[in-house]
């Protein structure tokens, strides 16, 4: 999901008839750089980060080098855009004069877009937005305060919850190897996890701002997931190795859990400093305390 997949969904919600795309070159230059010469990173960031692959151009009469994470990118617009022309009355071109071709857009020069397209005054009745009071400012501020505060709580509450599980079930697996009782221990490490996975799945209905961080998180581990889960062992060691993979790859991802968090409450400790900072000009110490109670 990039800022063009964005923007492009804002465009019809808003209603627009007509959606421009440029910018979206999708593929290598003709030199092999992956970006603009004034990018940040260097115009050669990802050059050699990907494997190469080739795919049509822009104009569709020759191919041209890109790499799968910009395809995937390709393939997510020309899906949104074969559901505007088969739902909407709204024409999305590619102005982008290069680069990889996304089927189902109408390819023009930029120049013509505007000299065809944005060739009328728009008479935009927008209504006057006035400044906030002081009071309706110090209430946005203090919801503000409290959400973040909360986000924080949240956090640590679970971290502290989730660390105490965690070490349960890494001790638990490094008793295996000592024990003649395996199969008891490996089930008992199993209705561990379990409970640990319906712990994560309540955050969809509990905690919506930890599950908005796990979130990516989640769909990778899934699917290394699956290639354990397809496994058909044949013997009782097949079955116990398969097992083993099941808990380490469970033992990893509740790791990342817990940085990922970790993360996430760091950062939010810190920049609420700007925030109470701005509180405490307010003379509003009094308010900031109860939201922290």
């Amino acid at each position: 999901f990039s800022v063009a997949h964005m923007a492009c969904y804002l465009s019809l919600h808003l209603n627009h008839k007509n959606i421009i795309f440029i910018g979206q070159d999708l593929a290598y230059a003709e030199n092999g750089n992956s970006h603009p010469d004034d990018y940040q990173n260097s115009a050669n960031y990802e050059s050699q980060m990907y494997e190469h692959i080739l795919t049509e151009a822009y104009g569709g009469k020759e191919k041209i080098k890109t790499h799968h994470v910009w395809l995937m990118f390709k393939r997510n617009l020309e899906q949104d855009v074969q559901k505007i022309q088969k739902y909407l009355d709204t024409k999305v071109y590619n102005c982008t004069e290069g680069g990889a071709r996304i089927k189902g857009t109408i390819e023009k020069p930029f120049l013509w877009a505007c000299e065809n397209l944005l060739d009328k005054d728009l008479n935009k009745p927008f209504e006057k937005l006035e400044p906030l009071s002081l009071n309706k400012q110090n209430e946005f501020l203090l919801k503000a305060y409290y959400k973040v505060c909360k986000s924080i709580k949240h956090c640590r509450d679970f971290n502290d919850n989730f660390i105490k599980v965690y070490d349960k079930i890494k001790n638990s697996f490094m008793s295996l190897q000592n024990s003649q009782k395996n199969e008891i221990f490996i089930q008992e490490i199993i209705q561990d996890i379990d409970k640990t996975k319906t712990q994560i799945d309540e955050l969809y209905n509990t905690q919506k701002d930890l599950i908005q961080i796990l979130g990516p998180l989640l769909t990778q581990f899934e699917l290394n997931l699956a290639r354990i889960y397809v496994l058909n062992p044949k013997t009782k060691e097949d079955a116990f190795n398969k097992s083993i993979l099941w808990i380490k790859e469970h033992l990893e991802f509740m790791e990342l859990v817990y940085g990922h968090i970790k993360a996430q409450e760091n950062a939010l400790i810190k920049n609420i400093l700007p925030l109470e900072e701005k509180l405490k000009e307010r003379k509003l110490d009094k308010w900031m305390e109860r939201v922290r109670k």
